[in-house]
């Protein structure tokens, strides 16, 4: 696997260790890493960190208003979708739920929980669109236990993700 970011990691990140488990490039401008724990499975993981960068200039607020669009839209079928936005020092913090539910909707098959940081890099070598992101999961057989977890550690999370050291993006 390689590390397209520079980033190969570990991430420490709330008492727990992340390895880089998967990486992508699929275009010029696209870069996208995600760590798992050493005893996760990057199929069915119940936490993860990402980190995405694209190159180019962007509008953060564009950005997160497009992301908020999505979210709205599938709000109207899935009445677990919600969200909070917060603006920490130029940067976004985007805190949301989503879940994939049976074909009747009467069950929920996996609750997913996202912090998503979005932050503009502006230097000499490259420009772009920084997202620093952990991704929690719960699945049918722990979805109790997962949204019990979240009522207690909400603030939390996004506390951990909002004081994180952004690591430096070298694209090899």
């Amino acid at each position: 696997m390689e590390d397209y970011l520079g980033i190969s990691g570990p991430i420490n990140l709330g008492q727990k260790v992340y390895n880089l488990a998967w990486s992508s490039h699929p275009n010029d401008m696209y870069f996208k890493q995600e760590y798992i724990e050493s005893k996760e499975n990057i199929n069915k993981y119940n936490s993860m960190v990402l980190i995405d960068f694209v190159k180019g200039d962007f509008n953060l607020k564009e950005v997160i208003d497009r992301k908020i669009a999505e979210l709205e839209a599938m709000k109207k079928i899935n009445p677990v979708v919600n969200y909070q936005i917060l603006e920490n020092n130029g940067e976004y913090i985007l805190d949301f739920l989503i879940s994939e539910n049976s074909k009747d909707g009467k069950e929920i098959l996996i609750a997913e929980r996202n912090v998503y940081r979005y932050k503009l890099i502006t230097n000499s070598t490259n420009n772009g669109l920084l997202l620093f992101a952990i991704s929690q999961r719960g699945y049918k057989e722990n979805i109790d236990q997962f949204f019990k977890a979240l009522k207690t550690n909400t603030a939390k999370l996004i506390e951990t993700v909002r004081t994180y050291k952004l690591p430096d993006i070298k694209i090899k």
